[in-house]
């Protein structure tokens, strides 16, 4: 029979892995690390459903012919809007669908259904059916309403019912609800975009500490120009080497104390204009080509100011934005601007896109 008694060597064994286990253990019972990731846009996507199928600017719509003949005009002209940014690029391309095709349309990213509650076509008898009673009951007392469902079938989807009590509502409801359709869809197609740039960990909020602001840009945004003494501040994104096929994409700052009570656009132009001939090589803009209104931006009122931009000494253009904010406590003026070059592809999207990113920005 061997020996029940342990050697001394055994023991120390035992003793190792005893309090290496404890220190795993404790190192479990511990809450993870912080990471510096921006987590704002995480719930955007629902990972737990199939993914979605489509273009995201594509909307599908769903609507019965008697409506459609006398909605369509308005809803294109909501939906389908252009902006000029190098030349006239549309938000969304409407698609008219039957609905026989549901069971394929349910997998795409962008519907529309569109009925009411008297008619007995299939697409209004759809929406009653599928609509819960609760909501029907609500459109039944209101007229005419507005739902809005996400990921609701398949992963980062939007599904907007307009639905009327009759058909006279719903055209009504399609007149004066047109801005809110059309943003519904904007939001979300600015949510889908930001949640695929912040996929990536940010800059730390350390960097910032020599400005008067924060910002949170993901860390494939690299410094471009950091002049602290003028007050600038650029990151510039591009994929590998300078290429056509991928855009490169700019967020800068800019402020300066101004004694005013409020901000003027020519002010923001001409601030605009100087800091772009300086720090970008020499662009430049031509006033007249440029759109300008005033936005909600950041927690502000802000002028936003978007058209093309070009340079002569390279022979080269593309698109810019700029968001200009006036903080009446610090009187302060802030230029947060935003430019892309991309000969290959729109750049609508991509000034979308730095639109989520720049209104992270925050004063101190």
């Amino acid at each position: 029979m061997k020996n029940s008694f342990l050697s001394p060597i055994v023991k120390v064994i035992i003793l190792i892995t005893l309090v290496s286990l404890a220190l795993i253990i404790t190192a479990c019972g511990k809450s993870a690390p912080k990471t510096d990731k921006y987590s704002f846009y995480e719930t955007v996507i629902d990972t737990t459903k199939p993914i979605a199928w489509g273009e995201d600017r594509d909307i599908y719509v769903l609507c019965d012919e008697a409506n459609w003949t006398d909605i369509q005009d308005s809803l294109k002209s909501s939906l389908e809007r252009e902006v000029a940014v190098v030349v006239k690029e549309r938000y969304f391309n409407l698609i008219r669908k039957d609905l026989k095709d549901i069971d394929q349309l349910t997998k795409y990213k962008n519907l529309l259904f569109m009925g009411d509650l008297e008619s007995k076509t299939p697409v209004s008898e759809h929406i009653k059916a599928t609509m819960p009673p609760r909501l029907v009951d609500r459109v039944k007392n209101t007229g005419a309403d507005i739902f809005v469902a996400k990921n609701r079938w398949v992963t980062d989807q939007i599904v907007i019912y307009m639905v009327g009590s009759n058909r006279e509502n719903l055209l009504n409801l399609n007149i004066v609800q047109k801005d809110r359709l059309f943003t519904e869809f904007l939001n979300r197609l600015g949510e889908r975009l930001a949640y695929q740039a912040y996929l990536t960990k940010v800059i730390p909020e350390d960097f910032y500490k020599p400005y008067p602001y924060t910002l949170k840009l993901p860390t494939n945004y690299r410094l471009y120009v950091n002049d602290e003494k003028n007050h600038f501040l650029s990151f510039l994104c591009r994929i590998g080497s300078e290429s056509r096929d991928f855009p490169d994409k700019y967020i800068s700052v800019y402020y300066e104390d101004i004694k005013t009570d409020s901000l003027a656009l020519d002010w923001a132009l001409n601030k605009r204009k100087g800091f772009a001939a300086k720090y970008y090589d020499k662009d430049e803009f031509d006033p007249k080509l440029l759109h300008s209104k005033k936005i909600a931006f950041a927690g502000y009122t802000a002028w936003q100011i978007i058209g093309p931009w070009k340079n002569m000494k390279h022979d080269i253009g593309g698109g810019f934005q700029t968001f200009a904010i006036f903080d009446a406590k610090q009187k302060r003026a802030y230029l947060i601007d935003n430019v892309v070059y991309y000969p290959a592809g729109d750049k609508l999207p991509v000034l979308l896109e730095l639109e989520k990113l720049s209104a992270t920005f925050r004063i101190k």
